[in-house]
C-alpha cells in the first residue's frame, strides 16, 4: 500500500499517524492491548472497536480537559471566543441545546450542491494550486461556496479558516496564535453581517475549519490508493458513480482522521480498567476500522463492501454531520480532475506524510509552486 516496503514500526499511537503504514501495528494494539496507558504519550490508548465505542458513549468522558475547556493561549482573543462556542468542543447542555442545528445546517445541501461546488472549485483552483496546497484549499473554498461567501471574498475566508485552523492546534507559535485571532475576528465579522449569533457565527467557521485537515486527508489517501491500484481507476473510470463507493471504502479502510481524544470527568471503568478523573484517552478510529469485529475480512479493501462501517467521524452525540459532504467533496474531485486529465501527473509520487498528530495527509512529489495562497 505504502512507498517503503519494511518500514520499523511506529514508537507509539501518535507516530503511527505519519506512518508509512501503521494498521500491523494497530492490529498488535487490538490483540496485545486493546486498552491500555501508554507512559510515554501519558494517555491510555484504546485501539479495540468495543473500547473506543464505549468511551464515546460514556458521560464521564469529555471532548476538552474539564480544568481547561478552552486552551490557555487562546482566552482573551476571538480564536478563544470561537472555540468556546465550538459545538464538537463542548458536552453537556450547551452541546444538547446547539448540536441538532448544526446538524440542520449540515443537512441543508443536497449532495447535488455540494458535487456542483466541489466541480466548479476543482476547475478553479487546480490550475493555479500546488498539488499539496490544492488538498487543503479545496475544502474550505467549497464549504465557502456553499455558505455563500461571495466569490471575490473566497481567497481570504479560506486563508481565515487555514489560520485560525494553524493557530488553535496544540503547540501552535505565538505568530500562530496571533494569526488565528485575527482570522477568527474577520470570521466573526462575516457572521455577524449575516445576522448569526456567536454561537451559529464559531460553527459556521467550524464547518469551514474541521474540513481542512480532514477532507484534505481523504483526498490524498484516495488518491494515493489510485496510485497503488490502477485497476480502481479503470472501474471508476467506467462508472463514475462508483467513486462514491471507493471514497466511502478508503473512510474506513485508510482513515484520514486517525484518532480522537477524550478527557476524563470523574473517575470511570472502561472496559473493566480504571481510568482515572484528568486522565487523557486517545481513541484510534483506524484501528477500530480494521477490527474484525466492526468489518469482516476487514484488511481487504472492497469498492462494494456489503454493510460498511467506520469510527472515522466518531460516533454517538459527537459524530460529525458532515460525513456525506466530506465524501461527495472527494468524489466529485477525483472525477473531475480524470475527466480533464493529467491526473496522476498533477498530484506526482506519494513521499510521505504531514507531520500531523491526528490526521493522516499524504504529500505528494509535485511541486509547481502555487499561484494562490493555501
Amino acid at each position: 500500500m505504502h512507498a517503503t516496503d519494511n518500514p520499523a514500526p511506529p514508537a507509539d499511537a501518535i507516530a503511527a499517524v505519519s506512518h508509512p503504514n501503521p494498521y500491523g501495528y494497530y492490529q498488535r494494539l487490538r490483540e496485545q492491548a486493546p486498552l491500555c496507558f501508554d507512559k510515554v504519550l501519558n494517555l491510555w490508548v484504546a485501539s479495540r472497536h468495543a473500547a473506543i465505542v464505549e468511551a464515546f458513549e460514556s458521560p464521564a468522558l469529555r471532548v476538552r480537559p474539564p480544568a481547561e475547556p478552552v486552551p490557555r493561549e487562546l482566552i482573551g482573543g476571538p480564536a478563544g471566543e470561537v472555540f468556546a462556542n465550538l459545538v464538537r468542543m463542548n458536552d453537556g447542555a450547551f452541546h444538547a441545546a446547539h448540536k441538532p442545528r448544526l446538524e440542520q445546517s449540515a443537512r441543508r445541501w443536497k449532495l447535488a450542491q455540494v458535487a456542483h461546488a466541489s466541480g466548479e472549485a476543482t476547475r478553479a483552483l487546480q490550475p493555479v494550486l500546488d498539488a499539496n496546497d490544492f488538498l487543503t484549499v479545496l475544502p474550505a473554498q467549497v464549504m465557502g461556496c456553499l455558505l455563500g461567501v461571495p466569490a471575490p471574498q473566497l481567497r481570504q475566508t479560506t486563508q481565515w479558516a487555514h489560520d485560525f485552523s494553524a493557530g488553535i492546534a496544540a503547540g501552535a507559535s505565538a505568530d500562530a496564535v496571533a494569526q488565528a485571532h485575527a482570522a477568527a475576528a474577520g470570521l466573526l465579522a462575516q457572521g455577524a453581517a449575516l445576522g448569526l449569533g456567536a454561537v451559529q457565527a464559531a460553527n459556521r467557521i467550524a464547518l469551514m475549519q474541521q474540513s481542512l485537515d480532514a477532507t484534505a486527508g481523504l483526498l490524498g489517501n484516495t488518491v494515493h490508493l489510485l496510485q497503488q491500484r490502477p485497476e480502481l481507476s479503470v472501474q471508476i473510470a467506467a462508472a463514475p458513480d462508483l467513486t462514491r463507493e471507493l471514497v466511502a471504502e478508503v473512510v474506513r479502510w485508510d482513515a484520514p482522521v486517525q484518532n480522537t481524544r477524550r478527557f476524563a470527568a470523574q473517575d470511570l471503568l472502561l472496559c473493566g480498567a480504571s481510568v482515572r478523573q484528568g486522565d487523557g484517552l486517545l481513541l484510534v478510529l483506524a484501528s477500530a476500522n480494521r477490527d474484525p469485529a466492526l468489518n469482516p475480512q476487514p484488511d481487504r479493501f472492497e469498492l462494494q463492501r456489503p454493510q460498511r462501517r467506520n469510527l472515522t467521524f466518531g460516533a454517538g452525540v459527537h459524530a460529525c454531520p458532515a460525513e456525506q459532504i466530506a465524501m461527495e467533496i472527494v468524489a466529485k474531485c477525483v472525477n473531475t480532475i480524470k475527466a480533464k486529465g493529467g491526473f496522476d501527473s498533477y498530484f506526482g509520487r506519494m513521499i510521505g506524510y504531514r507531520p500531523l498528530t491526528n490526521v493522516r495527509v499524504p504529500v505528494f512529489a509535485h511541486s509547481s509552486g502555487s499561484r494562490l495562497a493555501p
